[in-house]
């Protein structure tokens, strides 16, 4: 299993409608994640941050595929007026540095 991470950001004052919109995902996006091995996908928000967590058995993969499925397309688009660029982008991949396991 991969891991990947990635911080978004948001105008705090947007919060309660980013929160309204992922209380109702559109299921065509999470079968979408079904379709291309997604396993966990969380986001956590910090003050205007997000901080994404995905877990999937080939991330280069699966984000590749993901870029251009119509559920995702339409899902970026929908969310696109509430996230911010940073440096030209809206995405910014951040590294591991720290990991547990139990086994």
């Amino acid at each position: 299993m991969e891991r990947f991470s990635f911080v978004l950001q948001i105008d705090p004052a947007n919060l309660e409608t980013y929160l309204e919109r992922h209380r109702n995902v559109d299921q065509d996006l999470l079968q979408a994640f079904r379709e291309t091995g997604v396993r966990t996908y969380s986001i956590y928000y910090d003050n205007g941050r997000l901080y994404a967590y995905m877990e999937a058995l080939n991330i280069k993969e699966t984000l590749a595929m993901l870029e251009h499925h119509p559920a995702n397309v339409k899902w970026q688009q929908f969310m696109s007026d509430l996230l911010l660029r940073q440096n030209g982008e809206v995405l910014r991949p951040i590294n591991e540095v720290f990991h547990f396991e139990s086994s």
